[in-house]
Order: C-alpha cells, then sequence, then structure tokens
C-alpha cells in the first residue's frame, strides 16, 4: 500500500508540472492532451500483450496507429465529440459490463475482433477526457478542471476500496474476477468519493476556476465513482482470463499503464453525459 499511495501521489505531482508547465505559455490543453496520449498508448499496448495470452492475435502497431488517429483527430476536431457518438459509446459500456456476467469464459468476439476491441475499448473511451482537454472559455482552461474533477473523483474510489476494504472487508462482490474487491470497501470508497468531489469543487470555487455547486458535485460524483467499481472489473476480468496479475511492471504498487486508467475508462461517456449535456456549465 505504500509504494501505491507514493505511486499514485508522485503521478498526480506529474500531471500537475505538466500542466502548470505547458500553462505558462498558454498550452495547458496541449500538456493535458499529450499525457492522455501518452498514457492511452501505453495502456493499449498493455491490452493487446494481455489478449495475446488468451489466444488472440491482434495487430498491434495497426490498433496503435488507430488510437492514436482518434485521441489526435479528437483533440484537434472544431467541434468536440457529437452527442450521437456519446450516446454510442455509452452503449459500449454496457456491452463492456456484460464480460463481467460470464468471468469463467473466454469471450470468442474479443479474441476475432482483437485489435478492433483494443481501439474501442481504450483511446475511443479515453478520447472523452480528450474532448474535456479542450474545452476553454478566453484564459481559463476549465476542461482541464473538470477532466482533474472527474479523475480525482474516480481514482479516490479506488483509495477508499483499500482504505476500507483491507481492515473491514466481509462480504466479496466478485470473488471470480477480483477477490480483494468487497462490499464494503466499494462503499467506503464510494462515500470518500463524494467527499473528494464536493471538497474539490469547493476549493475550484474559492480559486475562482470553475463554480460546481456542491449539491451537484455529490450528486454527481455518486454515478461516477459507482461505475468506476466495474470498469476496473471489466479489465480484471480480461487479466484473470490471460492468467496475469498486473498489466505492466511501470508503476510500483499500481502495475502498468492499464491498472491505472481502468477505472476511468468507463466512466469517461458518463463524465462527458454529464459536463456536456445536464449541466448548465459553459463547456466547449
Amino acid at each position: 500500500m505504500k509504494d501505491r499511495a507514493l505511486s499514485t501521489l508522485g503521478l498526480w505531482v506529474v500531471v500537475g508540472l505538466v500542466i502548470y508547465g505547458f500553462g505558462r505559455y498558454n498550452i495547458a490543453q496541449l500538456g493535458g492532451f499529450l499525457v492522455i496520449l501518452a498514457l492511452g498508448l501505453a495502456a493499449q499496448y498493455e491490452l493487446y500483450r494481455i489478449l495475446e495470452q488468451t489466444g488472440a492475435k491482434p495487430r498491434i502497431g495497426v490498433g496503435l496507429l488507430a488510437g492514436a488517429v482518434i485521441l489526435i483527430a479528437t483533440f484537434l476536431s472544431e467541434g468536440g465529440i457529437p452527442p450521437l457518438l456519446n450516446y454510442l459509446a455509452l452503449g459500449w459500456v454496457l456491452v463492456l459490463l456484460t464480460l463481467l456476467l460470464r468471468p469463467s469464459e473466454n469471450r470468442e468476439w474479443v479474441l476475432q475482433f482483437s485489435t478492433a476491441f483494443g481501439v474501442l475499448y481504450v483511446p475511443a473511451l479515453l478520447a472523452f477526457f480528450v474532448d474535456f482537454a479542450r474545452w476553454k472559455n478566453q484564459d481559463n482552461n476549465h476542461g482541464l478542471w473538470i477532466a482533474l474533477w472527474v479523475v480525482a473523483v474516480t481514482k479516490f474510489t479506488d483509495v477508499g476500496g483499500l482504505l476500507f476494504g483491507v481492515p473491514f472487508g466481509r462480504h466479496k462482490i466478485a470473488p471470480n474476477i477480483s477477490p480483494a474487491k468487497s462490499l464494503e470497501g466499494c462503499l467506503g470508497g464510494v462515500a470518500l468519493s463524494v467527499g473528494v468531489g464536493v471538497g474539490l469543487a469547493a476549493l475550484y470555487t474559492q480559486a475562482g476556476l470553475i463554480e460546481i455547486p456542491l449539491g451537484k458535485a455529490a450528486l454527481y460524483a455518486m454515478p461516477l465513482a459507482l461505475l468506476s467499481v466495474p470498469s476496473d472489473l471489466v479489465e480484471s476480468y480480461l487479466k484473470r482470463r490471460a492468467g496475469v496479475k498486473d498489466s505492466g511492471a511501470t508503476i510500483p504498487g499500481i502495475g502498468g499503464a492499464l491498472d491505472l486508467i481502468d477505472s476511468l475508462l468507463l466512466v469517461a461517456p458518463v463524465g462527458f453525459l454529464i459536463f456536456k449535456t445536464l449541466t448548465h456549465i459553459k463547456v466547449g
């Protein structure tokens, strides 16, 4: 847990320094995009190596190229992601959740279309964070602050799961996929996540960055925190079918890039829908 905590803190520091450094030249959006691009392609590569362990034969180069094109095109586009693609992505999230219904079985469609699966599972979903990074109102990069809020809410569900699950976890929610996850840990994680979402919203308002009403912050945080749990489990399912514990070994206490962002993937289009469609915050 110590290594995980130090790695998490270090990653937040790196992200902060990148955004601050690029922000000094008024290109903070580019800094945020480059962070997402690097993590996304690394995670997609790790996913392909996992799928290879289950018998798939993805065309890794083609998949990575397609992923890079999706992320770059999203960042450079004028209009951003249209509502129709947002709704299609929500449908794709539901399809991914069906992988958890039979955790002891490989899904043939995942193996047969492994190259496309890798593109749709990682960069196509991370593209919603890229669109967040594009939102700007005059000199205020409020899209980056919203993206960081979504990330913080999501990742602190993981933190709360450890803090509450390790000492109090008794009832396992997915013993065949992730034996360490418990109902108590998930509930504690959601509670911590909501608290972090409210606290960060208050900090944003005080700093004059962006105003998210505290009641709405709590309301928005809850579905994101809840969805982060099965989002994490989808990757756990893929790793368990491949017989691996971590997607990589580059981040002490966490694993690889895919282990770092797994809980964010299914959350991304939902967070996008909330802030693009369901709020009165001026975006894009």
